[in-house]
């Protein structure tokens, strides 16, 4: 599975400016959450798992180590474990979403041509 950091580097959006890239992106989310609400849940667990993980994982480590600022130690594990979630969702998302990218791309392209 190929990891995407950007819109840009998606293949179905890479020849787009980044106005049309935006549209085009959002009309496949559109559609992707209209179709299957649940892939919003799924992104959603995932961020608030791994919250909570690396929030455990903070308190963990203060236990072990006994630091003189414990709640800041909690919480630079859940903000850790919060950046892991939202990676995580936005690769699940993104493999969910290519489909209506490219649906999108076809059925509107002379939309799509028009933007400028």
């Amino acid at each position: 599975m190929k990891f995407y950091f950007v819109n840009s580097q998606i293949p179905e959006l890479a020849g787009l400016t980044r106005l049309r890239r935006k549209l085009v992106y959002q009309c496949a989310l559109q559609a992707l959450l209209t179709e299957q609400p649940s892939t919003m849940t799924v992104c959603s667990c995932w961020l608030f798992g791994c919250i909570l993980i690396g929030a455990l994982a903070g308190g963990l480590t203060d236990t072990g180590c006994h630091f003189s600022h414990p709640i800041l130690v909690v919480t630079v594990g859940g903000l850790v474990g919060a950046l892991i979630g939202v990676f995580i969702g936005t690769q699940f998302l993104t493999a969910r979403l290519r489909p209506y990218l490219r649906r999108v791309l076809e059925e509107r392209k002379d939309e799509i041509a028009r933007i400028s």
